[in-house]
């Protein structure tokens, strides 16, 4: 089959304004896409997934003027596009030669995140003819195309009306797909779509993906499919290239990629996607007799006095279509909640509001006492209610990243000697601190949001309001930035997002508001929410992929309640566990198996430098492997799924530690005493490998099949279903299965300790 693409060695550098050379954002790319083939591309923000598409469609290096005496600076490689050579780079004795060739109009299409830009405020039928007015066809050919390419993007019904329609007065998913069939109307042989459902709710996004699978199906183009959500990825893509830094570190079939262990080093995998598998299908070992009588724990935060009191506030737009309908609501001190519902249907808008950033309304609205609708309340509010805009151009202005939080900083009361610790914290804590010295056209839009949140934080305001915390965030960075807010709301600020994705409602939120047409329609728990499957239809939502899974098991009268997250389903899974076997590991056995283990090690491995024991499993053993190796360097490390208030968390803690490596050829020996998921012992790895070049070999004494790392040295493997208990957890154990009522755990319990 021929290809569609095919790149070689390729390099690219952005020029810079201020003259600084900045690393390459695309390093040694090399790849074929196929025609006709699905390509969903995926890494995390700033990865160089939107520059690599630019390069597809012809913008870079072709839009940008590189003098000749630079170019070996900014670019290398070369590019092929549907059989046609549009970048290369050509070497000599006497003068490197970059030749550059644009790509024939309407060959290749590209949507962008924000359908908006695309819109010149002329009606439904002049956007869709705005494409085609740069090829040379006759009126019937151009009308024969649109309707064709409505009907790939099931909207053939707007084109009797396209003419007196705008496309504001489509919803999200309309305007999206509104998009791709302006594109698919020039007949393009390249299709690219850069998250194209980021910006949606989930009616639209299920919309956008029924379009893409229609083309699939019907038009036969090559579709490349930037995607940071792993369902949709699995169910469109062929196949899917994984970035880091720059680099494309592999290409497989989606569900391949996500059970790769060589992967995950790059792209962080939903935990229970590694339990249950990508397609979200329950294994044949998950026995679902095992788990009833399962109960969920979910802890209520008490609630804090009112501190934001909202009422009968109105709002219309310029048109005179009316946004908000005499809403009310109470928010109080210390809650994290969230807004959802359709596009359009005010949440917003009232944010807006609430934070100071949008005036013309009416009604009554409160903050700690304080009416902020009286004249000059405005900048006063603004100083304690932050908010994060859904576009971060709209907040992110220009310069440098540390501008613009400086610019931020200037606003408050805050003395200007800690501006400079004050914008290194607010930076390091959404991950931006490398790029302090950065021009803010440089990042990527993922970028941009991290800066514009980072920009409110700094100020440390009492209530955050974030609209769409995670759009452009891959798994890891939406997660990373939902877990910071969570750290937010626990030191006593208020926070509330709006968003579409119904993960964080059901990982993060304990109250949800649904709006729709300016109106409050539901306020409640997101469990009666994602139950209620009316109200959902109603509002363009749905769950999200654990919570449908477990409906089933609800719906089958195995489960009491819906499970919500990824800590939930662990529990559930353990839940499981606790009733097969057993085994005690007391002392005795420990300083047994420590003298088989130190032996193997000096056989395989020679003698550590020295000795980093995970608490405090690994406490034990660390210490008996201390003395028969006869290493006295030994090193507590702190790893945890909990933060240091209890909270539980979906992902490994790694607390920072002191230590000291000398740089000899010796190697760290990592010392935990069991690898039963191996996450654990896999974080601490890949910490010690940040901090030391020093070589780490790993050891546990038990090694369970279904672990995720397998250590380098280990005494004996037991199967997967085996409780393992140690001295050190009897009374935890003990206390743990008298909670679940476990008969079976008690009586080995008495029986061995």
């Amino acid at each position: 089959m021929k290809n569609a693409v095919e790149i070689s060695n390729f390099f690219w550098r952005f020029p810079t304004l201020t003259g600084i050379r900045k690393e390459c954002t695309l390093k040694n790319v090399n790849l074929k896409i196929q025609r006709g083939e699905v390509f969903g591309i995926m890494g995390s923000t700033g990865s160089g997934k939107s520059t690599l598409c630019y390069v597809i469609a012809g913008l870079i290096p072709q839009q940008l003027k590189i003098p000749e005496d630079q170019v070996e600076q900014h670019l290398s490689g070369s590019v092929k596009i549907l059989d046609e050579d549009v970048v290369q780079f050509l070497k000599s004795r006497k003068k490197n030669l970059l030749q550059v060739k644009e790509i024939k109009e309407g060959r290749v299409g590209f949507v962008k995140q924000d359908s908006e830009s695309y819109f010149t405020h002329g009606s439904v039928l002049e956007e869709l003819s705005f494409n085609l007015d740069k090829l040379d066809l006759s009126r019937s050919e151009k009308e024969k195309r649109i309707k064709e390419a409505l009907e790939v993007v099931k909207m053939r019904s707007i084109f009797k009306v396209a003419s007196k329609l705008t496309p504001h007065e489509l919803s999200a998913g309309e305007q999206q797909r509104l998009v791709i069939a302006s594109f698919l109307a020039m007949k393009p042989d390249i299709l690219i779509l850069d998250e194209p459902t980021s910006d949606l709710d989930p009616a639209g996004k299920s919309e956008v993906i029924d379009a893409i699978l229609a083309m699939k199906k019907e038009s036969g183009i090559t579709i490349i499919l930037v995607e940071q959500d792993h369902e949709a990825l699995t169910n469109l893509a062929d196949r899917v290239a994984v970035m880091d830094k720059g680099e494309i570190v592999a290409i497989d079939k989606p569900v391949n990629i996500y059970s790769r262990n060589d992967i995950k080093r790059f792209i962080e995998v939903p935990e229970l996607m590694e339990l249950i598998g990508p397609t979200g299908e329950i294994g044949e070992k998950f026995a679902p007799e095992r788990v009833r009588g399962f109960k969920v724990s979910r802890k209520e935060k008490e609630k804090g006095k009112v501190q934001l009191q909202v009422r009968d506030v109105k709002y219309y737009y310029e048109d005179g279509t009316k946004a908000l309908d005499n809403l009310s609501l109470d928010v109080h001190e210390g809650e994290f909640l969230c807004l959802v519902g359709p596009n359009g249907s005010g949440k917003s808008t009232i944010s807006k509001i609430m934070s100071g950033n949008l005036s013309g309304w009416e009604g009554k609205i409160t903050f700690e006492g304080e009416d902020i609708s009286k004249k000059g309340r405005k900048d006063s509010i603004r100083m304690h209610i932050g908010y994060v805009f859904q576009n971060p151009d709209q907040q992110v202005l220009q310069g440098t990243v540390k501008d613009e939080i400086y610019s931020a900083l200037t606003k408050t009361a805050f003395d200007r000697k800690s501006f400079d610790s004050l914008a290194e914290d607010a930076m390091r804590r959404v991950n931006l601190k490398d790029k302090g010295n950065e021009d803010i056209n440089s990042l990527s839009r993922g970028e941009k949001r991290r800066l514009a949140l980072a920009s409110v934080i700094v100020t440390k305001p009492k209530m955050l309001i974030v609209d769409e915390p995670a759009t452009g965030q891959d798994y890891k960075g939406s997660t990373d930035i939902m877990d910071m807010l969570a750290d937010i709301n626990n030191s006593g600020v208020t926070v509330i997002i709006i968003t579409h994705d119904m993960r964080l409602v059901a990982e993060y939120t304990r109250r949800a508001i649904v709006l729709k047409e300016g109106r409050i329609i539901f306020d409640g728990t997101p469990e009666e929410l994602f139950q209620n499957d009316k109200l959902m239809e109603e509002s363009s939502l749905a769950p999200p992929q654990l919570v449908r899974i477990s409906r089933k098991l609800k719906d089958s009268g195995i489960l009491q309640d819906i499970l919500l997250n990824a800590r939930e389903w662990l529990e559930l899974f353990r839940f499981e566990s606790e009733k097969k076997n057993f085994e005690a590991l007391k002392f005795v056995d420990l300083k047994k198996y420590a003298r088989e283990l130190a032996a193997d090690i000096l056989k395989k491995f020679g003698r550590p430098e020295s000795i980093v024991y995970i608490e405090r499993g690994g406490m034990v053993i660390g210490r008996l492997l201390s003395d028969f190796l006869q290493v006295r360097k030994v090193y507590p490390l702190r790893a945890s799924y909990y933060t240091d208030d209890g909270i539980p968390m979906t992902h490994v803690r790694i607390t920072d530690f002191e230590f000291s490596f000398s740089k000899n050829e010796g190697f760290i020996l990592l010392v935990d005493d069991i690898a039963d998921t191996g996450k654990t012992l896999k974080a601490a790895t890949e910490e010690l490998k940040r901090k030391t070049p020093v070589k780490i070999v790993t050891a546990t004494v038990v090694y369970k099949p279904q672990s995720v790392f397998k250590p380098d040295a280990y005494v004996y493997e037991v199967g997967n279903n085996t409780w393992i208990v140690f001295d050190y957890e009897e009374i935890e154990t003990l206390s743990r299965f008298m909670r679940k009522d476990n008969e079976e755990g008690l009586k080995f319990m008495k029986e061995n300790f």
